[in-house]
């Protein structure tokens, strides 16, 4: 039996604040290893917005070319249908009964947690761990964690990171207006960026 983590999301494009939460994540929780698992088609983002799957998938393998214990999946990318959280998880533990999975989210997802499709499935198959960025907000996520407990049966840990206030959308953001984002992604992730023109990067010049 493996103790194997996930961290989901778009990763349009993915920055250090993933990495970090993987690795974080590994280190404090002693798994086997984290798979970053993008989505294939979003059910909150219209995938026309959306980077294509096979250039998000190329910078999360460049930006973790250099950790034996960070993996690209593409579980979800090769679904070929919208990308639940609730699927996901039934499919995994169908496919890999005897491997024990952790679901890395950050604090305000697990906020909006029992919003989600079928939170009770997700809580059935998945531990979920729950990036905290500061104290201010530790008892609403420990309340939240104690309510879901006993509603969905969650097993929910909390894990410290340091508080970053980086986003895909600041990234791009940047990118657009021409603005340095060095050290807000590994240098391979920039560079696949120039080379491929993403997110109005033609004039971009910033290393």
């Amino acid at each position: 039996m493996e103790r194997i983590g996930i961290l989901g999301g778009t990763f349009d494009p993915v920055h250090i604040a993933h990495l970090m939460i993987a690795e974080a994540a590994r280190s404090e929780f002693d798994l086997d290893r984290v798979y970053l698992m993008p989505t294939g088609k979003s059910p909150h983002k219209d995938e026309d917005t959306l980077t294509p799957k096979e250039d998000r998938a190329a910078m999360i393998s460049l930006a973790i070319a250099d950790n034996p214990y960070l993996h690209l999946s593409r579980f979800e990318m090769d679904a070929g249908e919208t990308s639940y959280t609730y699927r996901t998880a039934e499919r995994l533990s169908e496919k890999y009964p005897e491997d024990d999975f952790y679901y890395i989210m950050g604090a305000d997802s697990l906020i909006f947690f029992e919003n989600w499709r079928h939170p009770e499935i997700i809580a059935k198959h998945f531990h979920l761990i729950a990036a905290e960025r500061d104290e201010s907000g530790r008892e609403t996520l420990l309340r939240l964690s104690e309510k879901y407990r006993e509603r969905f049966q969650a097993e929910v840990r909390l894990l410290k990171v340091p508080n970053f206030s980086i986003s895909s959308t600041y990234i791009r953001e940047r990118i657009r207006n021409g603005q340095s984002i060095r050290y807000l992604t590994p240098d391979p992730v920039i560079t696949y960026i120039r080379e491929r023109g993403l997110y109005g990067a033609g004039n971009y010049q910033n290393p």
